[in-house]
């Protein structure tokens, strides 16, 4: 009997590349994430310290000038800061697409597998089968051979 042959292989093949892809692409999206989330702490390290001497401004004495400055500051730092936060739900988003898109090209994948091998069990069992019959007619033959003809005289 011939070898085994799973002629789903080169669909197998295709699945486990595109799950290899899909691992990279979360990977990448993974790492965008997490630098964003890098700037949004910069961006709120900034403001705190805006805040910061935004206090100490006013607290001293200061011209009008330089307080709404420093207010204006404020306000453009915080939209930064919303800006960043906003861009960091995105790509948390996008992170998260890619792994659903790759636990279920995994699916996919084991499906796949788990099937390949119950085909490779049944061509396995179906060999042992070929091969029992032929070993018990091996038997048969070998028996009919020792054993004399019955109308043989003693």
């Amino acid at each position: 009997m011939s070898q085994f042959r799973f002629r789903l292989e080169p669909v197998l093949d295709v699945r486990r590349r595109r799950e290899e892809l899909l691992q990279g692409e979360m990977a990448q999206a993974l790492r965008a994430f997490a630098a964003q989330q890098e700037r949004v702490v910069m961006a709120e390290t900034v403001l705190e310290e805006a805040v910061a001497a935004m206090r100490r401004l006013a607290a001293g004495s200061t011209n009008l000038r330089e307080l709404r400055a420093a207010h204006e500051d404020l306000g453009r730092l915080r939209r930064e800061l919303d800006h960043e936060r906003e861009m960091a739900g995105q790509l948390e988003a996008v992170a998260l697409d890619r792994r659903e898109a790759l636990i279920a090209a995994s699916q996919e994948r084991e499906s796949l597998v788990s099937l390949r091998k119950r085909a490779e069990s049944a061509h396995q069992a179906e060999v042992q089968r070929v091969e029992q019959r032929e070993m018990d007619e091996l038997a048969s033959r070998r028996a009919r051979h020792r054993t004399p003809p019955s109308g043989a005289a003693a």
